[in-house]
């Protein structure tokens, strides 16, 4: 019956035909499924899917949940990411309103292992976590998620292990072309911009060698807006009673008050290549290819006003000791609060590519041997502008209120935001780096089915990991950054535009200019000329600030900067064996693994070393500061750990509906490669927001001792319950250590990274899936699915506690409900998807809590079959236009209010 089933599947992800998910060669054979009636036997369609996935579920000894390739063709999803939020206990995080990282049972991004095809894709990010919005659904025909570990799989992922597949070329023979056309309309810029995926595939009829080719090409235009806060500064001292006495101690402030507009142009194009050839009955070649790249031009126009404690008076504190309302004094011509005009860019250019090839040998029916190899690279360039054109609020008193029930931060009696005759030149500079990630593996994997008897499956392999992570960091020279800071330099009229934009329900007109015609000014003689007086010293600034702007091609482009680039060179060596077992309890079936792997690690850090000399600060601009610092000289550091991670898996098939697994392991993840460099990086902000911080080479692997247990009952091959629950006991958990440090008179808050505590995680998830195919018509085209993951820890965290240096980032509630209505020609779905509020991070903007409100989704698709190779389809993503939030410490701290945007799709989906 499996094989009936296996040989008539079929689904199509983004009309292309693809196969079943194949698992894995070295997964325990599965025991016998329950035999079923006739109309049980699943062809075509979303059941077809519920039936691939649930039949994955079944048939793997530990926890594992799985989508197959019609889960992601037909959700309105951008990315993998976004379709993987559908399994219990995973959830996303969004940028710019698209998947980017997974939490498992409420542990990031860094904590999970992502797999392509079994082997470690490289990331265009600082740090080891997968950035999934570069990787488009339809790449991709299926994905597991192993929540319970084995000894085979390789390390990495506490939190779990997904690997994703790609399409196999000889899952079908003969010829077939799909092809999928849409058009994508986004409500945030009101464009709609062209979509297209296709895949070409051909095996011969014995299926013993065959080719696959597939190619996405995806564009979306957004014009997002927030309001934001930049952070809150905390422990400021206030005059509450406007009598210039700074009398309340304790006050957090916001840092900025910002209305921002943000276009981004991203474009993505990938593809994939696979090949099969069955030489013989004893040998299999295989080849696979991937490539993706993103574009993004990102432009963002904000409007901004710098908070200084020192102006502040008339203050009112909330119980919380959060300034709700308060005036700033007015500004004189040289000092005091200013709006300032802010232009700056985030692009992005990544591209990652992974190729590999796999033999497999089996010299005998017991015995199989697996060779395989890979090599991936990724790499991000990305420069980025940032300047601001400000304008003194002289004879005003601007005053600040949290407004709304959203408490959005509001400054009202200020002057006129788009005057062109009072814009001056403040800073800044043009910065960025680039990121390279290059992967090399190879593994050889042993298979031997021993028999009948009680030990069913011996297993054993090795694995070899090379990894070199590049970091560049890139900016202006110096003087260049800085030159104008104080607003020492007013600009002319000409060089300015209107920029007008409805920032979360506010019509705002602020100025916008042209970067190059900026630039042009910055070196003139007419701005240069007004910077200092007829001093010798003055003079020589301006003759230094002139050679290095015509040194640097008479512009502030970025250069490559030594301090804070460096490069981290991880070699892994692995081995492991594994044994599976299986027998009876009378009519009970029961199947168990046992295993151990082996892994060390050396590691080798490159960076370099440099001394602050001096810090000279700016007099016009008590908020500016210029940095001297001694030459650079290079350094570097190893370090190497051992570890043995075991692991266990039982299954107990108690009827055959009723199924119970409990699974135990220690499992690792390396610290992430942006905390292991040897950089050290200074931010000068004076006088209340100064930070250095640095890497630590010599950081020790998160380690996780874990217990698992499950019970899932199967109504049918496309329907269950099942309750799971786990237990992990975290160590070397890796903070960032604060401490005030002092450089020149100036207070600095030193971040750095260190093995410091242990914790538990724990919690539970309830699934249910079916579909009512014993209903009368129409009722039993009708089937859903619903999800609730609960997550806990010992460590929670209290807002109240100033001085709370550690926390279980990420944990977070979560729940998702999908329905769905399915026919021979019709089919509608809608989905539902729920985050609780969530601690993103302990230190994050001006080194506090960050913290993101909850989050619910509503996405729908439907299409209609108009011939037996044509189908019109529709998405909606977003469809209630929900917004993202974040704040500090406390709900009214915002830090951030920004849309997500909504999303329709239309198009045609042909197969021939």
């Amino acid at each position: 019956m499996r094989s009936i089933r296996l040989a008539a599947y079929l689904v199509t992800t983004a009309g292309m035909a693809l196969s079943t998910t194949q698992v894995m060669a070295q997964t325990p054979a599965p025991a016998t499924p329950p035999a079923a009636a006739a109309d049980d036997i699943v062809v075509t369609g979303q059941r077809a899917s519920l039936a691939k996935s649930l039949e994955i579920k079944r048939d793997t000894i530990g926890i594992v949940d799985a989508i197959s390739a019609e889960d992601i063709g037909k959700f309105p999803d951008q990315n993998i990411a976004e379709s993987l939020q559908r399994i219990p206990g995973v959830s996303i995080d969004r940028v710019n309103g698209e998947g980017r990282g997974i939490t498992v049972r409420g542990l990031g991004p860094e904590f999970n292992t992502v797999l392509l095809n079994n082997r470690l894709l490289s990331t265009d990010a600082g740090g080891r976590s997968f950035s999934f919005d570069i990787l488009s659904s339809e790449l991709i025909s299926g994905a597991e998620v192993y929540k319970s570990s084995e000894a085979r799989l390789q390390e990495g992922g506490i939190g779990s292990t997904v690997i994703l597949r790609t399409a196999r070329p000889t899952d079908r023979a003969g010829f077939r072309i799909s092809a999928n056309v849409a058009g994508r309309h986004d409500n945030t810029s009101n464009e709609v911009t062209p979509f297209f995926s296709g895949v070409i595939s051909h095996s011969n009829e014995d299926r013993t060698f065959g080719v696959l080719a597939s190619i996405i090409y995806d564009k979306r235009i957004s014009q997002l807006t927030n309001i934001s806060t930049d952070g809150w500064i905390i422990n400021q001292n206030i005059d509450t009673n406007g009598d210039r006495v700074r009398d309340t101690r304790g006050v957090s402030l916001p840092r900025t008050v910002n209305y921002t507009s943000t276009r981004n142009d991203r474009e993505r194009i990938g593809g994939t290549f696979a090949l099969d050839y069955v030489v013989s009955d004893e040998l299999k070649l295989t080849l696979d290819a991937l490539y993706t790249q993103q574009k993004v031009d990102s432009r963002t126009n904000q409007l901004g006003y710098y908070v200084d404690p020192d102006r502040i008076t008339n203050a009112t504190i909330n119980g919380n000791g959060t300034a709700t309302s308060f005036t700033v004094l007015p500004a004189t011509a040289t000092s005091g609060l200013a709006s300032d005009n802010i232009l700056s860019t985030s692009p992005q250019d990544a591209r990652t590519y992974q190729i590999g090839g796999n033999l497999a040998w089996t010299p005998s029916d017991d015995l199989t041997v697996v060779f395989d190899a890979a090599h991936s690279n990724s790499r991000n360039l990305s420069d980025q502008l940032f300047y601001v054109v400000g304008t003194r609020q002289v004879g005003v008193t601007p005053t600040f209120n949290l407004v709304g029930s959203d408490g959005l931060p509001e400054m009202t009696n200020i002057l006129a935001t788009n005057d062109k005759s009072q814009p001056r030149l403040h800073c800044c500079s043009e910065r960025g780096g680039r990121n390279y990630d290059t992967i090399n593996q190879g593994s050889i994997d042993g298979t031997w089915d021993v028999g009948s008897g009680i030990l069913s499956k011996l297993q054993a392999g090795v694995q070899f990991t090379n990894r070199l992570k590049t970091t560049v960091v890139r900016e202006s020279p110096e003087p260049l950054g800085c030159f104008y800071c104080g607003y020492l330099a007013t600009a002319p009229g000409t060089l300015f535009s209107d920029f007008s934009a409805n920032v979360q329900g506010r019509d705002i007109t602020w100025l916008d200019y042209d970067r190059d015609a900026l630039v042009r000014y910055y070196g003139s003689a007419a701005a240069v000329s007004q910077v200092g007086g007829t001093s010798q010293s003055a003079i020589d600034a301006r003759n230094r600030f002139l050679a290095v702007y015509g040194g640097n091609n008479n512009s502030l482009d970025p250069i490559d900067r030594e301090r804070g680039s460096g490069t981290v060179r991880e070699n892994t060596y692995a081995g492991y064996v594994q044994a599976s077992f299986q027998g009876d309890f009378g009519e009970r079936r029961w199947t168990g693994m046992l295993g151990a792997r082996v892994i060390h690690t050396n590691l080798f850090a490159t960076g370099y070393s440099v001394t602050l000399l001096n810090i000279i600060q700016n007099p016009a601009d008590p908020t500016a500061a210029v940095p001297v610092y001694s030459p650079t000289v290079p350094v570097t550091a190893n370090n190497n750990y051992t570890y043995v991670l075991p692991t266990a898996n039982f299954r107990l098939d108690a009827t055959d509906k009723l199924t119970f697994r409990l699974a135990g392991s220690r499992t690792l993840t390396r610290p992430t490669l942006s905390r292991l460099g040897l950089s050290q990086d200074f931010v000068f902000r004076p006088p209340n927001s100064n930070t250095v911080s640095g890497g630590n080479p010599f950081l020790k692997p998160f380690l996780a001792w874990n217990a698992d247990v499950s019970a899932d009952y199967y109504f049918s091959r496309t329907s269950y319950a099942s309750i799971a629950g786990f237990y992990k006991k975290l160590q070397n958990f890796i903070i960032s250590g604060q401490q005030p440090e002092e450089y020149f008179g100036l207070q600095f808050i030193a971040n750095r990274p260190y093995n410091a505590q242990d914790g538990d995680v724990y919690g539970f998830e309830a699934a249910v899936s079916a579909t009512f195919d014993f209903l009368p018509a129409p009722f039993n085209h009708f089937g859903g699915a619903a999800n609730y993951t609960k997550v806990e820890s010992s460590i929670s965290f209290d807002p109240s506690l100033s001085n709370q240096t550690f926390n279980v980032e990420g944990l977070s509630d979560s729940a998702n409900l999908v329905l769905f209505y399915e026919d021979d020609r019709f089919q509608i779905r809608g989905a539902y998807n729920w985050r609780a509020p969530f601690l993103r991070q302990t230190f994050g903007p001006q080194s506090q809590p960050e913290n993101i409100n909850s989050y619910k989704q509503f996405d729908v698709s439907a299409s209609l079959r108009l011939f037996d190779q044509v189908s019109l389809y529709g998405e909606v993503l977003n469809l209630t236009n929900q917004k993202f939030r974040s704040y500090s410490r406390f709900d009214e701290r915002l830090i951030t209010l920004s849309d997500q945007g909504r999303r329709v799709t239309v198009g045609v989906r042909t197969t021939f």
